[in-house]
């Protein structure tokens, strides 16, 4: 221990005799560590935590699924009702079964009107994950009753925001949709269900089916949880969802909708994966990019290690001619090593906080689990295993070039040598050369990642956001119960919004692009002839819209007309579809004046075909689409509208007329989801704009300290051997020439580091495949543009020392000598 600590003593001497060296080193590693921190703390959060559930390895999600859709099948689709409730009778697998659809709900009562997420869960979910209230008590199966009166649990932040955190918020009563509902309990800080959500929930109630009557087995919309019986594995499960798919498929009625083993299957999956799925390759690329600039860093410290240590040369081999054994100098030097890492760790800790809550407050990518993002235990021993194996790489790397020289060899060199041996040499190099390979790698990943952005930036939405703001209204059926009572509310809104000043349109659709659920609705279209291999009568997207939808939104018409006051009860029924339901089932024929009949009577007429826009993403192909004029029959009876309108000034300039016309209408109602389009269209490219942001970061730093390394080599080189390009131009040599020898050096550690960057590139860039849109993983244009670059960097960095080379004064080379 006494050893120990003199080392460490002696290391802290050292390093404030040469502070230079000492600030850029740990800045050096600082950075490379804070970034490593950084995104292990997310990957470790997201990926490795188990979700805060008791043995939530034992949480599976399970699916429907039809695979005889074209286009690959419906996947990880919703159960029905019906559905839910077989697999709850006739399988024996799970120690609970459980539902939940996610909805938006009104919350009115001791507080003013508040839209909220809640998700509506059977009885026994709560007890399932194994959660404890903060306050109160969960939901039960008693409250699952149908006839049972209205309960809820709320979260943790909507009683501290909405209700002050209130001492008498249980029995609470409030009205969820017009309906009355007593709050029961207060979930604890943090909790989430359903996990990974980008508006995660902040409400409980229970689902309520009537096993009487538990509606149409067609109708898919609920989410299914198991929890795994003891001594049941995950594969046993699935085996019995097969085999009552099998059971099904024999005995049920053509006639009636069930599962069957081709086209109506059911599939169960890990929760977590479930909920990180998505995320996981974006995140490990992220941590293998982080992992590059560590390296790269490491190899500048290394060697500025090494250039020390050769400096000290006499001091090692006048301890080694006093006894010191070779052991002892390694010790010594790994000491000094782990402490200036440790010092680097510290200060990346605090750079890793900074990018922690940079990217918790904005969570621009929509990370699952973000709230549960930080430093614990795990990141801090990571954080220590990652400084403690860089430090002893530092105490390594200095000495492998001692090892192969004698003592006498070490005495001359170090009196008077101008030149480090050549060994030392080609190990400095090949070590600028593997960081060149890795700043090659992570630039051409980055260099990707923003051609595929770009490329999405320029994909055609249908819509012209510009100038566009969206919000959403609903209303509560238990106050407006019938059809005839919404229609009027949407009729009265659309007119005073309409003629609100300032506003160039406005109208009312239900869902909005570019990410919004299918519908996958049946739909019958008159004269359809069903082939092999083709498409069947079933739409994606089914919109209802008020007239000035496609004028304000800024849908372009390509044959046909946009729906007006004709379009209303007493006149024929009427229909506009997109430009890919027209192709796929009438080809290069005419759309206009067919009929299809969207989920029965009555048949409708086609009026109009309009250019596609993206419904299931940016980047996801487009589906087939029809609208639905608000004001007839297949468009009645809406509780849920989005408002749009157009506006000749800044779009938030009529937010407070519009605000002013719905509480005039029902001042319980409240204005929900505001956005403008433009915002809208941003949060559908949330994820890969972050990714690019992020691995632009790290690229930039790799590459500068690439070039770092460069120009630190070379220059130590240069500074290494003034004498001998003094002597060299005494004799005889041009400038030039010694220009010319300095910038070769430079070009062979580039060329090395570069070929061996691009194998690995061209390699690793296809683990990238899934994360591109519009461009291949080994895209040409990228490469070369990247290997350019870099090339002008090193080049610039080769170049300044070279010069400084060409400044040798022959006299005092002569004078030396």
């Amino acid at each position: 221990m006494e050893t120990l600590l003199q080392d460490v003593r002696y290391g802290l001497r050292m390093l404030a005799k040469n502070p230079g060296f000492a600030v850029a080193a740990v800045l050096c590693l600082g950075l490379g560590i804070g970034a490593t921190t950084a995104i292990f703390s997310v990957v470790n959060a997201v990926l490795l935590r188990p979700l805060p559930y008791v043995q939530s390895n034992r949480l599976l999600k399970i699916y429907s699924e039809f695979g005889s859709f074209p286009g690959g099948g419906l996947r990880r689709f919703w159960v029905s009702p019906p559905e839910f409730l077989d697999l709850r009778n006739e399988t024996k697998s799970w120690a609970s079964l459980d539902a939940w659809v996610n909805d938006g709900v009104n919350l009115t009562g001791a507080t003013n009107p508040t839209r909220a997420t809640a998700s509506l869960i059977s009885g026994s979910m709560l007890t399932t994950l194994g959660v404890a209230p903060a306050q109160g008590r969960l939901i039960t199966p008693a409250d699952d009753d149908p006839n049972s009166p209205g309960v809820a649990d709320i979260s943790y932040g909507l009683w501290q925001r909405v209700f002050g955190g209130r001492s008498d918020i249980i029995g609470q009563e409030v009205q969820l949709n017009g309906s009355k509902c007593t709050i029961v309990g207060v979930m604890p800080k943090g909790f989430a269900f359903p996990p990974g959500e980008v508006d995660p929930p902040d409400v409980w109630a229970p689902l309520q089916i009537d096993p009487a009557k538990p509606g149409d087995r067609g109708s898919h919309f609920l989410y299914l949880l198991g929890r795994l019986r003891p001594n049941v594995s995950a594969q046993q499960a699935q085996t019995e969802l097969d085999s009552l798919v099998r059971y099904h498929g024999q005995t049920g009625s053509a006639k009636e909708h069930h599962f069957e083993p081709v086209s109506h299957t059911l599939v169960s999956y890990p929760l977590q994966s479930e909920v990180v799925g998505n995320v996981r390759p974006a995140l490990l690329m992220l941590l293998g990019a982080v992992a590059s600039v560590l390296l790269i860093a490491c190899v500048n410290v290394a060697n500025l290690l090494l250039a020390r240590a050769e400096s000290r040369q006499r001091e090692i081999a006048l301890r080694t001619a006093f006894g010191a054994a070779f052991r002892r100098l390694l010790q010594q030097f790994v000491t000094e090593g782990i402490l200036l890492s440790l010092v680097g760790a510290i200060l990346g800790i605090g750079l890793a906080y900074a990018g922690l809550y940079v990217i918790k407050a904005t969570n621009a990518g929509g990370l699952p689990r973000a709230a549960e993002i930080g430093m614990d235990l795990r990141v801090l021993l990571f954080t220590l295993l990652v400084s403690v194996l860089t430090g002893i790489v530092f105490g390594l790397m200095p000495l492998t070039h001692l090892i192969v020289k004698d003592l006498q060899a070490t005495m001359k060199d170090a009196a008077g040598a101008t030149t480090a041996t050549v060994g030392a040499q080609t190990f400095r190099k090949a070590l600028v050369a593997g960081e060149m390979s890795l700043a090659l790698i992570l630039l051409v990943s980055c260099g990707l990642m923003l051609r595929a952005f770009w490329k999405l930036q320029k994909v055609d939405t249908g819509v012209k956001p510009d100038g566009v703001l969206t919000m959403r209204v609903t209303l509560p059926d238990a106050i407006y119960a019938d059809n005839p009572k919404r229609d009027n509310f949407w009729y009265r809104l659309h007119d005073r919004i309409a003629h609100i000043p300032g506003i160039q349109s406005a109208a009312l659709v239900t869902g909005l692009p570019p990410i919004r659920r299918p519908n996958v609705n049946d739909t019958d279209i008159e004269g359809f002839v069903p082939k092999k291999g083709g498409p069947i009568q079933s739409v994606d997207f089914y919109q209802t819209v008020s007239k000035g939808y496609f004028e304000t939104m800024g849908i372009r018409l390509i044959e046909g007309r946009f729906f007006d006051d004709r379009d209303a009860k007493g006149g024929p029924d009427n229909v506009i579809i997109n430009q890919t339901m027209a192709h796929m089932f009438w080809g290069n024929q005419s759309a206009i004046g067919r009929r299809i009949r969207p989920g029965g009577d009555p048949w409708c007429t086609i009026i109009g075909v309009v250019e596609d826009v993206k419904n299931a993403g940016i980047d996801k192909p487009t589906g087939t689409e029809l609208y639905l004029p608000y004001r007839q029959t297949h468009g009645s009876g809406n509780s849920n509208f989005y408002v749009v309108v157009r506006s000749q000034r800044e779009p938030q300039a009529s937010l407070g007329e519009v605000r002013h016309e719905l509480h005039d209408l029902d001042p319980s109602l409240p204005l929900s989801a505001v956005r403008t389009m433009d915002e809208v269209m941003s949060a559908a490219q949330s994820r890969p704009r972050f990714l690019s942001l992020l691995l632009s970061i790290f690229s930039g730093i790799a590459l500068a300290l690439a070039a770092i390394g460069i120009y630190g080599v070379l220059s130590y080189l240069v500074a290494r051997r003034v004498k001998e390009f003094g002597l060299r131009m005494a004799l005889g040599a041009e400038r030039r020439h010694v220009l010319g020898l300095v910038l070769r050096q430079g070009a062979v550690v580039l060329l090395a580091g570069a070929g061996v960057g691009l194998i690995a590139a061209l390699l690793l860039s296809r683990l990238m495949s899934g994360l591109l849109y519009g461009i291949g993983a080994n895209d040409p244009w990228t490469f070369v543009t990247v290997t350019l670059t870099l090339t002008l960097v090193a080049f610039v960095a080769s170049y300044i020392p070279a010069r400084r080379a060409t400044k040798a004064d022959p006299m005092v080379a002569l004078r030396c000598e």
